[in-house]
């Protein structure tokens, strides 16, 4: 069984968002025609689906982009692996303090944790908490914090992580108890804030919103924290585009504030706002250049997490990615992924 199949990810258990630094839409227009012919495309729009068996287009887009010295940003989220890092921070090992929590070895224990759940988890354990989210009730997280406690301990004997894991949890479970029981308790500090949809539905743990501040937090780092001349152009979103445009005003408003921090790979401290819009695919190539690559990369992850081994022309075209990734500058792709699955997805660039 693969990974998320009985989660709700179907065949798309990988997430890509991807944004490319475009400083002439007509030069790029007129690669994409040149590509077209080449390719044997039709239409006058390149869209990722229509190219599932065409990798090279991916490539030579990337080709093109790295001719001209354009910066690409890339972030790759395995949804089964963010759900578990989500329950890492707010429900096994929640907030403490911002000096405690952006500390480096808290955040490699943290992430330690995420890869242990990502790996051995059952579905009760992932689904309780999911539960927990979709309706938030003070029943509900209980019974997410007995399916977490009571697997742990059925391995804790065994398995010195799990027994470690678990003194965490209970440690967590009495702080919940003690809410539960006071009328001024925060039980849902262990679960998500959600985010609202235009029709007021609730949305929990959308890898496309922390995906977007990690690519602004980047590209911040990139640009050396000058943004005022910088616009995010984002495919049109019916849904979620509010709660796209609410995230990144809020990581403005936190760095005005002070409350930044800053990755290897990202800077938080935004001091000039980009501007965001949204358009449809069709009125932007720099939309479709994104596109064709998300998909590709996608597709080329799901692959190889699938334990299958991609033909030569898809590990060529994957090639194409290694060199924009300069954690330094922010360039290039950032795993949101189990240790061992980076591991080998960089195998694939030697």
């Amino acid at each position: 069984m693969k990974a998320g199949a009985n989660l709700g990810f179907g065949d798309q258990s990988i997430f890509v968002l991807v944004a490319v630094g475009i400083d002439n839409e007509a030069a790029l227009a007129a690669e994409f025609s040149r590509l077209r012919t080449i390719h044997r495309i039709h239409g006058s729009e390149l869209k990722s689906k229509r190219l599932v068996g065409k990798p090279g287009v991916a490539a030579d887009i990337a080709k093109y982009l790295q001719h001209r010295r354009l910066p690409v940003f890339v972030e790759v989220v395995d949804k089964r692996f963010f759900i578990c890092a989500t329950m890492v921070n707010h429900f096994v090992i929640p907030p403490v303090s911002q000096e405690f929590d952006g500390r480096r070895d808290v955040m490699e224990m943290k992430n330690h944790v995420a890869e242990y759940l990502h790996a051995l988890a059952p579905l009760p354990v992932l689904q309780s908490y999911i539960n927990a989210c979709s309706a938030p009730s003070i029943s509900a997280t209980r019974t997410a914090f007995v399916e977490m406690a009571g697997w742990l301990d059925g391995r804790a004997a065994t398995d010195g992580n799990a027994e470690f894991i678990l003194k965490f949890v209970r440690d967590t479970i009495d702080e919940f108890e003690q809410g539960a029981r006071s009328p001024d308790g925060e039980v849902n500090l262990y679960l998500p804030d959600p985010d609202l949809s235009k029709a007021s539905n609730p949305f929990w743990m959308l890898p496309n919103l922390s995906s977007l501040t990690n690519i602004y937090g980047r590209i911040n780092l990139f640009r050396q924290r000058k943004m005022a001349d910088v616009t995010l152009v984002h495919d049109e979103q019916l849904q979620f585009g509010h709660i796209l445009q609410s995230g990144k005003k809020t990581m403005e408003e936190l760095a005005q504030a002070g409350k930044d921090w800053s990755i290897r790979n990202a800077d938080y401290r935004v001091l000039e706002r980009a501007e965001m819009r949204f358009l449809r695919s069709e009125e932007s190539v720099g939309i479709q250049a994104a596109d064709v690559l998300a998909g590709f990369i996608m597709r080329f992850v799901q692959q190889v997490q699938g334990s299958e081994v991609p033909a030569r022309e898809f590990t060529e075209a994957y090639r194409a990615f290694a060199d924009f990734t300069n954690p330094g500058r922010g360039t290039g792709i950032n795993y949101v992924l189990p240790t061992r699955m980076v591991n080998l997805l960089n195998l694939f660039w030697l």
